[in-house]
């Protein structure tokens, strides 16, 4: 992470490898009512995942800033930017294994 690198909670994904497309963190919450009196509420991380065939980007919008960050992957992922920490770049990897690790279902 960049001191005063501010991406606006925007962020780019590629659309099959034709073009970047911009796209903009929403905060989404959600009330669930789980017993009469007691509710839940979260929010919805899974709303600002996006597929990622190739490149995610982020771009500095402070003072004219020229500086890009970009991520292009081997293989197609589910990804996101500013989602716990601003100015992040998250992408999901699918584990693939011969045999159970103990970190996690089989």
């Amino acid at each position: 992470m960049f001191d005063g690198f501010n991406a606006n909670k925007t962020f780019w994904t590629d659309s099959n490898g034709l073009e970047m497309q911009e796209r903009h963190f929403k905060k989404f919450q959600h009330k669930m009512d789980i017993f009469k009196n007691q509710s839940l509420t979260f929010n919805d991380i899974a709303g600002n995942y996006y597929p990622i065939p190739f490149a995610i980007a982020m771009r500095d919008f402070t003072n004219g800033s020229n500086i890009q960050v970009t991520v292009m992957n081997d293989r197609a992922q589910g990804g996101s930017a500013d989602l716990h920490d601003s100015n992040t770049i998250e992408l999901m990897q699918n584990r693939v294994l011969v045999r159970d690790d103990d970190k996690g279902i089989e």
